[in-house]
């Protein structure tokens, strides 16, 4: 699975606008919960800016975040001052060559590019994490963002794809011998806007995004998907990912 790029400090603010007013990373949150009793920290792996990280501090674990870029932990960190959390380390560096602390639970979502994503790299996720492991991945290798798989099909252009999705990650674990269970889970990761006056920004943004040509096709599209949601108008982004679950040793970590 290939490396991520940068992010844009656009997309990071965007990503922080999404994670408020979406249902990401929230129904994987509550999803994991039943498998979080008596933990007390959490390992968030190619944490990017952070939302299960943030999700963590903000329930009171003790929380590691490792992410190889800097730009991103920076990001993040502000973020921490902001909402006044504690208990968080940030980590910089490569998964495999970054030195972390044993967790009651790891998390890796959407990160499994560079050596994540490696047996090596899954290796080490276990050997970290105690109770539990969540390994979140794309459903699908096809990245159609935003419902626009027809889009692409007008402008005759093939959408992004990643390299891999879940069932390589289940191959990976079941030559490793891990015991795992998956869960398919939808939701919508959309974005949200002050104003239909943002639209055209907004044209720009998704171009880059998605790999799109910013022009009128896009700009309709746009409009034709537009609802409101919180009170903001809210460009729809629904998505089906997998989590892959590993339940590993009973005792907690100590954190004294």
């Amino acid at each position: 699975m290939s490396v991520m790029k940068e992010w844009t400090d656009e997309q990071i603010l965007n990503y922080y606008l999404g994670i408020e007013h979406s249902d990401y990373p929230r129904v994987f949150w509550e999803a994991m919960r039943p498998h979080l009793d008596g933990c007390t920290s959490l390992i968030d792996i190619g944490c990017g800016p952070g939302a299960f990280a943030l999700a963590a501090a903000r329930d009171g674990f003790h929380v590691q975040a490792v992410d190889i870029s800097k730009k991103n932990l920076d990001a993040l960190q502000g973020r921490i001052k902001e909402l006044g959390l504690k208990k968080v380390k940030l980590i910089y560096g490569d998964w495999l060559e970054v030195e972390a602390e044993k967790s009651d639970v790891a998390v890796c979502a959407y990160s499994f590019g560079g050596t994540i994503g490696t047996a090596r790299g899954l290796k080490k996720i276990f050997e970290i994490a105690g109770k539990a492991a969540f390994l979140i991945s794309p459903y699908s290798s096809v990245q159609t963002d935003f419902l626009t798989e027809e889009l692409y099909v007008k402008m005759g252009i093939a959408p992004p794809s990643f390299s891999g999705d879940y069932r390589d990650l289940l191959h990976l674990l079941q030559n490793q011998g891990k015991e795992v269970e998956c869960k398919i889970i939808e939701y919508d990761f959309g974005m949200p806007l002050a104003s239909r006056d943002e639209l055209d920004n907004c044209v720009f943004y998704m171009g880059e995004k998605l790999g799109l040509p910013p022009t009128d096709l896009l700009k309709e599209h746009l409009q034709k998907i537009i609802t409101t949601r919180n009170g903001l108008c809210w460009v729809p982004n629904p998505r089906k990912s997998a989590m892959i679950i590993w339940k590993g040793r009973s005792e907690t970590v100590d954190n004294d």
